[in-house]
């Protein structure tokens, strides 16, 4: 008989928030319309972690910031470019 060992998955761990805080300060700024979203590997390098872990913390830091994307072309050509950014007035 073999014993399943399940970890509950925490969504909000100290280490997810510390990345998306990092490429809210980082990248976001930077981001204009039609500019390409930096690649999976840059921002690993930028993160110091795994690339395909570093792209799910950029994807969901876009969607908390309300940022709209969409994904042109095909193959290793495939890039994410920004559609539409919010308004980022801040009342006073």
């Amino acid at each position: 008989m073999t014993q399943t060992i399940h970890r509950k998955v925490s969504r909000g761990r100290p280490e997810g928030r510390a990345h998306r805080a990092r490429l809210r300060i980082l990248v976001l700024p930077t981001l204009r319309l039609g500019q390409p979203v930096p690649t999976a590997r840059t921002l690993g390098w930028l993160l110091r972690i795994n690339q395909s872990e570093a792209w799910r913390h950029m994807r969901r830091a876009l969607a908390e910031a309300g940022i709209a994307t969409e994904t042109r072309g095909a193959g290793r050509g495939k890039r994410v470019y920004v559609v539409s950014l919010p308004d980022r007035r801040v009342a006073a």
